[in-house]
């Protein structure tokens, strides 16, 4: 779920995203040592929920290889017990239902294994859906009898670009608009939205920009 207007709209969790999207804004943004070496690509993340909610759980995700080849996979939400969250109005986003997860995905445990074994221990994991993205991988991981959390860590994505942006133009406001440009480019260039694997397709195709971008005199 990377809209940051769909993320806004959860009062829980929307004073941190906005906090962080003023940091960001205001050219705070952690510099990360991938910037200076940005081969191979970074790996992008983009998760499907049932909800917005304090009970929320992930029903899709995916993520990409330094290649940018692209992993994703739905999620029987059935076999957690205490997985009962459901939000309707969510599903009309991403077109999901519960029976399709149920039917179609795989068990929660079996992707904590899956995730662990494709991306190295430690590695950052770059999703635009910030702290929901990160709350999300936890509550996955929670239920693993392996593991106590995610062996990566999320990061938000807005920050490596804008790092990126910011070499090219220094100016805070005039980099977000660089960005917001770049953003609409990207989403032109791929079809569909609200699907995993295609909003993790999205933030490969602005990571190209951004570089592009950067790289330019």
């Amino acid at each position: 779920m990377n809209e940051t207007d769909y993320l806004l709209s959860s009062e829980n969790n929307a004073k941190r995203l906005r906090e962080s999207i003023e940091q960001l804004k205001a050219g705070k943004a952690e510099t990360h040592e991938l910037i200076r070496n940005p081969k191979p690509m970074p790996r992008f993340l983009d998760i499907e929920a049932s909800s917005l909610s304090m009970e929320s759980y992930p029903i899709e995700i995916a993520w990409s290889d330094p290649e940018g080849n692209i992993e994703g996979h739905l999620i029987d939400p059935c076999a957690i017990e205490e997985w009962t969250d459901w939000d309707y109005n969510a599903q009309q986003i991403h077109g999901l239902s519960r029976e399709q997860c149920r039917d179609e995905g795989v068990p929660p445990e079996w992707l904590c294994q899956r995730m662990s074994e494709s991306i190295p221990a430690g590695e950052i994991v770059y999703a635009d859906g910030g702290g929901f993205d990160e709350s999300w991988i936890d509550v996955l991981f929670s239920v693993s009898p392996v593991f106590d959390r995610a062996p990566f860590r999320v990061a938000h994505s807005d920050t490596l670009m804008l790092t990126l942006l910011q070499k090219v133009e220094p100016d805070a406001r005039k980099c977000w608009d660089l960005f917001d440009t770049l953003r609409v480019k990207a989403r032109e260039s791929v079809e569909g939205r609200h699907r995993a694997g295609v909003d993790v397709q999205y933030l490969i195709e602005l990571w190209r920009l951004c570089i592009d971008q950067s790289a330019s005199p």
